[in-house]
């Protein structure tokens, strides 16, 4: 009986650990990227994503706000398109539901 429960309990502990060490997998690898002062005909910080993509963020906070970091990001499209006000290139806006760092690279 008891070697039933320690290999209840073995299972439950392998089971967590694979679930706690894939929480990261709908994440994805980006690049923080400063085109410059948004009151200066830049568009802030915007981020390209490991297929080359380039979305903006609506909302970076200022923890990541770093040009060349490479980061882990979950996020969302909102639906709306934004030219920065100045250029012509048009970006998908993004809601960030989670970013960190990566220290893989």
């Amino acid at each position: 009986m008891m070697k039933k429960y320690a290999l209840l309990f073995a299972g439950t502990i392998l089971l967590s650990a694979f679930v706690a060490c894939n929480k990261d997998k709908d994440m994805v690898d980006a690049t923080i990227v400063d085109t410059g002062d948004i009151t200066n005909e830049g568009c802030g910080y915007l981020l390209q994503l490991e297929d080359k993509a380039v979305v903006q963020p609506s909302y970076l906070p200022s923890a990541y706000q770093h040009g060349g970091l490479k980061v882990r990001v979950k996020y969302n499209h909102t639906g709306i398109k934004d030219t920065c006000k100045f250029g012509s290139v048009i970006y998908d806006l993004v809601s960030i539901q989670e970013i960190k760092r990566n220290n893989d690279n």
